[in-house]
């Protein structure tokens, strides 16, 4: 590696690490502030950096806000996939995909709150990415024997039953029986479904 690439590469690490200390610190502010009153200045008073050095990183502080939602629906799929197995099936994909999103709202409520009710609501053509990477990792390779269903409309349910379980977590202090209940209800409901990804280009995928 030559020089000038050392001091790039160290250069890109640091842009990395100041921009993850205002994601922080701009998830701490949006808690404590709520959206509306939160500042840049804040938040760039809170990661320790100059005021302009957030607008090195982000356009205004509703960019850090929806960085925040990505890393969220990030954080979310990367540990769904890493949960699951070849051999599931829907209604044990859909489970975890529920028990994970539970999970993931109860670790903070703050930020469960912030995403769901406090702040701004996120733009459609995100959602139904989002809506889409679901659908995805909802169909299994092989070959299956239940019906077929489409699978964006599941994809659809299963993102709107995880948003209302971060409601339901936001306004209980005791959200698990309702969680569980609704993770027995949904694999139950499910077992008799098909998103098998079929042999010669038929598959479940609509």
């Amino acid at each position: 590696m030559t020089a000038e690439a050392a001091v790039e590469t160290r250069a890109k690490r640091r842009k990395r690490a100041t921009e993850a200390r205002l994601l922080t610190s701009a998830l701490e502010v949006f808690c404590a502030r709520g959206y509306d009153a939160a500042t840049t200045a804040e938040m760039a008073r809170t990661a320790d950096v100059a005021a302009g050095t957030f607008y090195l990183h982000f356009r205004d502080k509703r960019a850090a806000y929806e960085q925040l939602a990505r890393r969220a629906k990030h954080d979310l799929l990367e540990r769904w996939r890493a949960g699951m197995r070849p051999d599931m099936g829907i209604g044990d994909r859909v489970a975890l995909a529920l028990r994970l999103s539970a999970e993931f709202w109860l670790a903070d409520r703050g930020r469960a709150r912030l995403l769901l009710e406090g702040g701004p609501s996120f733009g459609s053509e995100g959602h139904l990415r989002f809506v889409d990477e679901i659908a995805a990792g909802l169909v299994r390779p092989g070959r299956g024997g239940g019906r077929i269903v489409p699978t964006r409309a599941l994809a659809l349910l299963v993102a709107g039953l995880g948003i209302e379980l971060g409601r339901l977590i936001v306004a209980r202090p005791d959200p698990n029986p309702e969680v569980e209940e609704l993770v027995r209800l949904v694999r139950r409901s499910l077992g008799p479904l098909d998103l098998t990804a079929r042999s010669g280009g038929r598959n479940g995928v609509r």
